[in-house]
């Protein structure tokens, strides 16, 4: 099952108000959180892949 960054971003917002009416949530968000980041980085190592890529068939 994959998961989109929208999607998790926007669990992220209903469990934050979640935690706020109960700490009980807090590790449901911690691992949102966790999951964004890892999204985010695997965007940034595709977007350097692309642009390595890029600079490679510009010089061939």
């Amino acid at each position: 099952m994959t998961v989109d960054l929208k999607s998790l971003q926007s669990a992220y917002a209903k469990v934050a108000v979640l935690v706020l009416h109960d700490p009980v949530y807090l590790p449901i968000f911690e691992r949102i959180e966790r999951e964004i980041a890892a999204l985010e980085v695997k965007g940034d190592a595709i977007s350097r892949a692309r642009a390595g890529a890029a600079c490679h068939r510009a010089v061939s």
